[in-house]
């Protein structure tokens, strides 16, 4: 019996069912998947917004929506790190009356000056409470792996786990 190959139809390679998901590189090992831009109340903590993007996805493209979606009153600081640091993300926060607290980054052949490293220093040490957020949904709500295929569902996740962590925050703010 004779078979024909079908060579109208490009074969595809594919490393996962999950068509969403893409490769990143840090340092020198790779990652597959999914990353989560979160905005954290610095004060209490409290989760107000985020959203998954393929791990591929630069950071300083997600920084407008992320705003976006936290529904910040104005002249509120927003504090950042390095990975949201560009022009055009600073102008996004003078445009909408907001007070920049986003890290500077260093460049080839450009390093930080004294007063960059020193600010550095003074947002680093208020983030400290978006670490704390991001390392609970870590490690109590395993968020370190996704449950579910694809973005819509990646984005779920992310909500209801936000959800159940301010819950139990507001619960704890209470007492």
């Amino acid at each position: 019996e004779d078979r024909e190959e079908d060579e109208t139809q490009p074969s595809s390679i594919t490393y996962s069912d999950d068509t969403d998901a893409n490769w990143i590189r840090k340092g020198n090992r790779p990652y597959y998947g999914y990353k989560a831009h979160i905005s954290i109340d610095t004060k209490d903590g409290f989760i107000l917004g985020g959203h998954i993007t393929p791990a591929g996805t630069s950071d300083t493209t997600e920084f407008e929506r992320l705003v976006n979606e936290s529904f910040l009153p104005e002249c509120s600081y927003v504090f950042a790190d390095k990975g949201y640091a560009s022009a055009r993300n600073r102008d996004i926060l003078i445009q909408r009356n907001l007070r920049d607290g986003i890290m500077y980054k260093a460049a080839r052949n450009r390093p930080l000056t004294p007063t960059q490293r020193i600010i550095n220093r003074l947002i680093s040490s208020v983030r400290y409470k978006v670490e704390q957020t991001i390392g609970t949904l870590k490690r109590a709500y395993h968020f370190i792996r996704m449950r579910y295929k694809g973005l819509a569902k990646g984005d779920m996740e992310l909500m209801l786990n936000s959800m159940a962590f301010n819950l139990k925050k507001a619960v704890a703010f209470v007492e």
